[in-house]
């Protein structure tokens, strides 16, 4: 069985649009795709287009504002499409929709895939402004990254879904890339969404305001946190990957 029987994308509304930019958020290191995503999609007025199924995924299905919603969803604005998950993504599954998504990107003619992320950081609580890491597969974006504030990553991994993306993009020859904002390990970080989307805004020039993610930081924490205990179970399931002592 292949990607596409597995892993089902059913656009809703018809989604054309010429080289759009795809940004993902995906629940993983203090859900800072996921914040991140779900603010940007609110306070841009996104209209939620598709949504991806599978058997593969957890049997869970979300409620907003009393409807009743497939927890992997697409949305648009212009030539910017959104992917959001509200599930955490099981290693098994994350092999075969890291590849479905890819050959749907490439099919999209997608000009850039931005994949956004946490990296833990022990003293996350003495950081007012998390720094954001990032890193790319295309040498110009890497450019256009640092342009923005980013830190490129010079050595070390990157580990788990979005590395797939990164993998499948390569060998689609797509342009792919990841921010990751210092974060608190194991809690929901409003403040590391909020620093990842400012770097956005200067990075493919949108005026996403953070001012509200910020205030409302202690309440989205609580939101958040039910899927923040599902998403640390479900990476602690994931195979675990030796670092070389180089980069310890």
């Amino acid at each position: 069985m292949n990607a596409s029987e597995e892993i089902t994308i059913i656009e809703t509304k018809k989604i054309d649009v010429d080289n759009p930019i795809i940004i993902e958020g995906v629940p993983d290191m203090g859900l800072v795709g996921s914040i991140a995503v779900s603010h940007m999609i609110l306070q841009q007025k996104f209209e939620e287009v598709g949504y991806i199924k599978s058997d593969l995924f957890a049997p869970v299905m979300v409620v907003h504002e009393r409807k009743v919603l497939n927890p992997v969803r697409i949305f648009q604005k212009g030539n910017l499409i959104a992917i959001l998950s509200e599930i955490p993504i099981d290693p098994k599954a994350g092999y075969i929709l890291s590849r479905r998504l890819t050959e749907w990107y490439k099919d999209k003619g997608a000009e850039l895939i931005i994949s956004i992320s946490g990296t833990p950081l022990q003293e996350r609580i003495d950081v007012e402004e998390p720094e954001v890491f990032g890193t790319s597969n295309k040498e110009e974006i890497i450019k256009k990254m640092e342009d923005s504030g980013v830190k490129i990553l010079e050595e070390g991994f990157v580990s788990g879904f979005y590395a797939l993306i990164i993998k499948n993009s390569m060998e689609l020859n797509l342009s792919s890339s990841i921010l990751l904002g210092q974060c608190y390990p194991s809690y929901p970080d409003p403040g590391a969404a909020a620093s990842v989307l400012k770097v956005l805004n200067k990075m493919i020039d949108l005026n996403i305001d953070v001012k509200d993610l910020v205030e409302q930081g202690e309440d989205l924490k609580v939101n958040y946190r039910a899927l923040m205990d599902q998403t640390n179970a479900s990476m602690q399931r994931e195979t675990k990957v030796e670092v070389p002592t180089m980069y310890r």
